[in-house]
């Protein structure tokens, strides 16, 4: 490969963080470069209602905008009996549900495109605010409980990982057993967080749930253990949901 073709490459992969083929989904705040029709009507959609876009008005492009789609069309310069067709980039902003996407179009003779928008995290917070808010605290404990046993976490929840030095990692509450915290799992919209913390039996133990009730473990709201009584070598896995001093998760 000569030098001149590998800076070419270069240049692209530093122009570019991402690439979107025709109807997939991009997300907020990077870049995104997509192939777009030069002929035909290309449509950018925002499920969620489209608030404003925003391009260079001097380009030779027509771009339109309805409720939740933004409509654009590369107009065409004629030369006597020869069409002369957009081929330079164009870059526009749309702000959808609050983020704001920025697309980099490359107009090529193909057939028209959809692009969809979709993974903000803004938009996540806010539908798990509005599906987890209605429901009563218990109802969230359960829920949240059942979503990390089953590790099934909803869309825009986060598992992180709780390494030394934190204090989680080894939290002495027996003469008999250690208790081990696992990953804390942030759960944004909900007013909760989970921890996630095996509890290893030396000697053969029987465990309570009232026994996890300090304030070592936070401020709790909920408590499960897998099994109660823990043999010889062996664990139980305990969840513990806390509430969230974090301002996204208040309800």
């Amino acid at each position: 490969m000569n030098r001149l073709w590998s800076a070419l490459l270069s240049s692209i992969a530093l122009s570019f963080t991402s690439v979107a083929s025709a109807d997939e989904v991009v997300g907020p705040e990077v870049a995104t470069a997509v192939m777009v029709s030069n002929r035909d009507v290309n449509r950018v959609n925002c499920p969620r209602g489209v608030e404003d876009v925003i391009w260079s008005a001097e380009k030779p492009v027509r771009v339109t905008k309805t409720e939740d789609n933004v409509f654009v069309k590369f107009l065409v310069a004629r030369q006597g009996e020869q069409e002369q067709r957009v081929t330079t980039p164009l870059d526009v902003h749309v702000i959808c549900a609050g983020s704001v996407y920025t697309l980099i179009l490359h107009p090529r003779d193909m057939d028209s495109v959809t692009v969809r928008l979709g993974g903000g995290q803004r938009s996540k917070l806010a539908a798990v605010t509005k599906e987890w808010g209605a429901l009563a605290i218990e109802d969230r404990v359960k829920r949240l409980t059942l979503a990390v046993y089953r590790n099934e976490l909803p869309d825009g929840f986060a598992r992180k990982a709780i390494a030394a030095p934190d204090p989680r990692r080894n939290v002495e509450l027996f003469e008999n057993a250690q208790v081990v915290g696992q990953y804390e799992i942030a759960a944004p919209g909900t007013g909760l967080k989970a921890v996630e913390y095996v509890v290893y039996a030396v000697e053969a133990v029987q465990l309570s749930e009232r026994d996890f009730l300090v304030p070592e473990l936070g401020d709790i709201v909920g408590i499960t253990l897998d099994r109660l009584n823990v043999e010889k070598d062996s664990f139980s896995r305990l969840i513990v949901i806390e509430r969230s001093n974090g301002q996204e998760a208040s309800l």
